[in-house]
């Protein structure tokens, strides 16, 4: 049976239509018409005299302070004000320990102001049920985003990115431990900047990320972590035809620590590698990453592209290096393997980045130099190297491992089953070293070897990039019975969250800034991962700009979710009785005026 509103709704409308079409053939013209739209007002008018509509209750709205609200903040008329515990002291204002008790005391409001900075996220993780408003303030002055470097074997290069305010035509500059620079960039329009170096000795190293204005004054020192790691010697192999290419790819392994065998065929069963390669399972399963020529991949046949790709499914990494335009039958040994492209046949010139912003930059970023190095490096001044690279169409899977100056992709990556298969688009790469610009080619070819070798499997646990003191921090890929370890040597067992799932994640309150150490038992004894765990105020700057932003999504959140909730009442139904009975005099008279007309 339909609602009482529904069923009223369906008779006063039928009834006030059927007068309407009455009265309009009563009398033709604007009297007719007048009287038409008169009985529809007035069935409107009846329904909302029986119906008046809902109103959301009033209630009070709940002036919440965090930090940065000014001290001279009072409530209005319908307010009531409390202060979180990072607020500074408001006259009046009644202090809660979170916003949680502050709606559980006050379970009378309805609505939410947040002033100030923003809430914390111990008072973002659960809705409030009520609609919230929050106007964000200015970002402060200085770093407002920092994305540190990730791991980084030692010897090869990192970077960081950073985003500031208020410090347009200034500088971010990186101080290595010693406080020596390495590298600098100009702050433009947008803030944004990215910064790098050399990874030199491994372990845990804290640089320094230094912020200048336009006027050359330090505006904010904040500290970097960078974790070095001295991984076991990569096991790779080398395949293909005696080359420049490989020659030098060669000794940069060498160089390098790679435990490298070769199978370089020169024809006629002679095998210039000397190692002795086979491509069988025991092999590829024995190594990390595989590298060869595509002329060498399509020599190998169905049966050992098959057995490659199985090798890749089970972690091994691949890099096909192209020495010659890619041809239909090129794309499809590609395509075996798991990668997936177009194109290929014509090259396009690759642009180099300068080597630094200046000269003292670069010396820091190539350490001090070998004894038989001496003046076989470039300099700024020295004309780049004229490189090409074969230009390949890819889909999203692709994933550029190393890009040029203006971002096309000399070396991209496609995920199959557990490993990953790589293409490098360039035939002469050697070409960097005979012009003096081997520190780009180790680069280079360490980045794209990092992008797909066969994961280790070292204990390394995710962890947030900047841990404070006294907060809150999430440590995923350990094991029951895992334990955190302070710098004083204070133990503290990491409960496993059942609801994470197989990532195996815990809570950690880290209380004194310092090494701790997340320690858990493997299979050959102890495992240890260190955490470097900074002051309370290290990231000030940076954790006010990402209250803002988590608070306004939060606040929008609230808003449109729990906005229609409101509770509701029926507002007064007289004033729609009063108008209903005017319409319907009016209607009244207007009926007898035009009937007196008409003559009836």
């Amino acid at each position: 049976m339909p609602a009482p509103e529904t069923l009223a709704a369906l008779l006063i409308a039928a009834g006030a239509l059927a007068a309407a079409v009455r009265f309009a053939l009563l009398r033709r013209g604007w009297p007719g018409w007048t009287l038409a739209g008169l009985s529809l007002a007035s069935g409107l008018g009846l329904y909302f005299a029986l119906f008046p509509p809902a109103i959301p209750l009033g209630g009070e709205t709940l002036l919440v302070a965090t930090a940065e609200t000014p001290p001279g903040t009072r409530p209005g008329p319908g307010e009531r004000l409390v202060a979180l515990p990072e607020a500074p002291a408001i006259a009046g204002a009644e202090r809660v320990p979170d916003l949680a008790t502050a709606l559980r005391r006050h379970a009378q409001v309805q609505r939410l102001r947040i002033l100030g900075r923003g809430l914390p996220a111990r008072d973002r993780d659960l809705p409030a049920g009520l609609p919230a408003a929050f106007t964000p303030l200015p970002p402060p002055r200085g770093l407002i985003r920092l994305d540190p470097p990730a791991d980084t074997p030692a010897g090869a290069v990192f970077t960081l990115a950073g985003e500031a305010a208020g410090v347009e035509g200034g500088t971010a500059e990186l101080l290595d431990p010693a406080g020596e620079r390495v590298d600098s960039r100009e702050i433009g329009a947008a803030g944004q900047f990215t910064l790098g170096g050399t990874a030199r000795t491994p372990g845990l190293a804290t640089f320094t990320l230094r912020l200048r204005g336009g006027n050359k004054a330090i505006v904010s020192d904040t500290p970097v972590p960078l974790r070095t790691t001295e991984e076991r010697p990569l096991r790779a192999l080398l395949i293909g035809t005696p080359s420049p290419e490989n020659k030098y790819l060669r000794r940069w392994a060498e160089d390098s620590g790679i435990d490298l065998r070769s199978r370089l065929d020169a024809g006629a069963g002679v095998d210039l590698g000397g190692d002795g390669v086979r491509l069988d399972a025991a092999s590829l399963a024995d190594s990390d990453i595989v590298i060869l020529d595509d002329s060498a991949l399509v020599a190998l046949g169905g049966g050992g592209r098959a057995a490659l790709a199985q090798a890749i499914s089970g972690g091994l990494g691949v890099v096909v290096r192209m020495t010659a335009p890619a041809t239909a039958s090129t794309r499809e040994s590609w395509r075996s393997l798991g990668f997936a492209s177009e194109g290929g046949g014509e090259t396009a010139p690759v642009a180099l980045a300068p080597l630094a912003p200046d000269a003292e930059t670069l010396e820091a970023r190539r350490g001090p130099p070998l004894p038989d190095a001496a003046g076989a490096a470039d300099t700024l001044d020295d004309p780049p190297p004229e490189l090409e690279r074969w230009t390949l169409g890819t889909g999203p899977d692709v994933v550029p491992a190393v890009t040029d100056a203006e971002g096309a992709m000399i070396a991209g990556w496609q995920q199959r089953g557990q490993g990953r298969v790589a293409v490098w688009t360039i035939a002469n790469s050697f070409a960097l070293v005979l012009g003096g610009q081997q520190d780009r080619y180790a680069q280079w070819w360490s980045e794209t070897l990092s992008a797909v070798i066969r994961p280790d499997s070292q204990f390394r646990p995710e962890i947030p990039a900047l841990v404070q003191a006294g907060e809150r921090t999430a440590i995923c890929g350990i094991a029951a019975g895992a334990r955190a370890i302070a710098p004083d040597g204070a133990a503290v067992a990491l409960a496993i969250d059942p609801e994470a799932g197989p990532r195996g994640c815990a809570a950690y309150w880290p209380l004194v800034p310092g090494e701790h150490r997340i320690v858990q038992a493997g299979s050959d004894g102890e495992q240890t991962f260190p955490l470097p765990v900074f002051p309370a105020d290290a990231f000030a700057s940076i954790r006010a700009a990402e209250t803002s932003l988590a608070t306004a999504g939060w606040a929008v959140q609230q808003s449109a979710t729990e906005a229609r909730n409101l509770p509701e009442r029926r507002s007064a139904g007289w004033p729609y009785l009063l108008l209903w009975l005017l319409l319907s005099g009016a209607l009244w008279f207007g009926e007898r005026r035009v009937r007196s007309l008409a003559g009836t």
